[in-house]
């Protein structure tokens, strides 16, 4: 049995680590289980049994029940967009959406869209709130600048989410419960893909990196277009939080100004104002195993240039300084790692992150860094080469031959989504932020950090996540629970050798640059302005 107090004091954020207000201490719970569910099919099969419990019994029994959704991509219908014309009477590009989304796999014909009306229709509790740019989304006009300065990609995302809302509002049950997140910075987003169900007797609560989106089921036939991520499934005291951030969310929106929408020809309101409150639930703190968990939360600042002409938003009353706690949570994980400390990852541009892991390294020789990322989300547009930034100024930048030998770097053949790291097999988090400046300080995040009891959770986790990695059948994977000889996979220069286990030929070492990585004047302003934006720095500009 682990000494819980010593590894909660060693990992977990405690009041000392925090600067109040804008870091606030997270919401601790013992008592917990968490169960990483590693890729789509994996996660959404879980979804889906979790569901069926729903709207099934009388309708006493259904009314006590609840479906909580926010998400950035809800991909749950199909068809095509053709946005009305923008103030200079040209149309924007036709959207072509997905088919809608199964969770029994791409272009299967039970649909989640489906799905959730029937159990609205069963007198459960369905609220949906998702994501949409009001900054970028409000009229054509502002589309068509959008789409000029390299953000198409977050257009279609939300039309398909707006499309989505449309969609679930032809429900009367669904029509004042199908909202859009406009809580977010002007340049910022809903990035959570969150998702809490159950009733007054228990309640189960998701949050990770996995969207509502087919592609995501990870079935694709060609290994690069395969999707690698990983959800947390999360039981017992810590849902309360969750519960809690959702309605903290919805209600906050309810008390805004309407923001008008369009998709294609049609207007679409926000949310609506006059509904009820979303009341208060307690859910049941019994204890259901061992595991100690931290909910965390990133909420923005909104600090505006004077001269400002881009849409702006207010403060968000439950967070009016921003909350970061997932930066603090993270920070004092690497401060406090050991052996190692593996991140995977679809980007590494925050150069803050880098330079903790930097220090890491230089305090601490015994110490290995493992990053894993993969080929490029194919939804995503071209960026400037951010993350060679972010490892040379910041995980790199000064350190000896013999520190640059505690780091390695790979790329696998499919697209790594991941936001996940583990340390020392004893902590890890699961979430939907990623190693960016905006997810430390900027977009609407959740994440979870764990312990256990038993000191088992996180390295069985461990074991899993690398034996995927590795492509080891299940019948293999006790040849890693060892970390030395883990290790020693990874890097033959690290740890003892005599697991039996190589590297595939699907993972590839990078190599680590030794010149420093600056962006021109123009890539550094899209940086700051767009693509990876601080909300604790004044933001703003003129709309030519």
């Amino acid at each position: 049995m682990a000494d819980i107090d010593a590894l909660m004091k060693k990992y977990f954020v405690q009041p000392e680590d925090t600067v109040p207000p804008s870091q606030p201490l997270p919401a601790t719970f013992g008592g917990c289980k968490v169960t990483p569910l590693i890729d789509g099919t994996t996660y959404f099969n879980e979804l889906k049994t979790q569901l069926a419990k729903l709207g099934v019994g009388s309708p006493t029994e259904n009314a006590n029940q609840f479906i909580y959704i926010a998400g950035w991509d809800l991909h749950l219908v199909g068809g095509k967009i053709l946005p009305a014309p923008g103030s200079s009477g040209t149309y924007l590009p036709t959207v072509e959406l997905e088919k809608p989304f199964s969770l029994d796999g791409p272009g299967a014909p039970a649909t989640m869209i489906a799905l959730l009306k029937d159990k609205a229709r069963a007198g459960v509790d369905v609220r949906i709130l998702g994501w949409a740019s009001f900054a970028v989304m409000l009229d054509n006009f502002v589309q068509s600048k959008a789409v000029e300065h390299g953000l198409a990609n977050i257009r279609n995302v939300n039309l398909a989410t707006l499309s989505a809302i449309l969609d679930l509002r032809t429900e009367p049950k669904l029509a004042e419960k199908a909202w859009v997140n406009i809580l977010t910075h002007s340049a910022g987003s809903a990035h959570t893909k969150l998702v809490v169900l159950g009733s007054g007797s228990g309640a189960i609560g998701f949050t990770g990196g996995l969207d509502l989106v087919g592609d995501r089921h990870g079935s694709q036939p060609h290994p690069a277009r395969q999707w690698h991520d990983v959800q947390a499934k999360v039981e017992g005291p810590a849902v309360q939080a969750m519960h809690d951030f959702f309605r903290a969310m919805w209600n906050e929106v309810r008390g805004r100004k309407v923001r008008n929408f369009r998709v294609g020809f049609t207007n679409l309101d926000s949310h609506t104002p006059g509904s009820p409150e979303l009341a208060a639930r307690t859910l049941p703190t019994t204890a259901v195993a061992r595991h100690h968990v931290q909910s965390l939360r990133t909420l923005s600042q909104f600090n505006y240039k004077s001269t400002n002409r881009l849409p702006e938003n207010d403060k968000i009353s439950f967070a009016p300084a921003g909350v970061f706690e997932v930066r603090t949570a993270w920070f004092k994980a690497i401060k406090a790692a050991d052996r190692y400390i593996y991140i995977e990852d679809q980007g590494f541009w925050s150069i803050e992150l880098m330079s903790r892991l930097h220090d890491a390294v230089q305090a601490k020789p015994d110490l290995k860094v493992i990053l894993v990322v993969g080929v490029a989300d194919p939804n995503d547009p071209v960026f400037p080469p951010y993350g060679l930034v972010a490892l040379t100024q910041g995980l790199l930048k000064g350190l000896t031959t013999a520190q640059r030998a505690q780091v390695a770097m790979f790329s696998r053949n499919v697209i790594v989504h991941t936001k996940s790291t583990i340390v020392d097999d004893h902590w890890a988090i699961i979430g939907s932020a990623n190693a960016f400046r905006r997810s430390l300080y900027t977009d609407i995040e959740h994440s979870v950090a764990v312990l256990d009891e038993e000191d088992s959770l996180v390295q069985v986790y461990r074991v899993e996540l690398w034996s995927d990695s590795f492509e080891l059948p299940f019948a293999d994977q006790p040849k890693i629970v060892n970390i030395d000889k883990a290790l020693n996979v990874w890097n033959s220069a690290w740890g003892t050798s005599g697991s039996g286990v190589t590297l595939p030929a699907s993972i590839k070492p990078v190599v680590l640059p030794t010149a420093e990585k600056t962006l021109t004047a123009k890539e550094q302003e899209r940086y700051d302005m767009f693509a990876d934006v601080d909300s604790r720095d004044e933001w703003g500009a003129c709309s030519s």
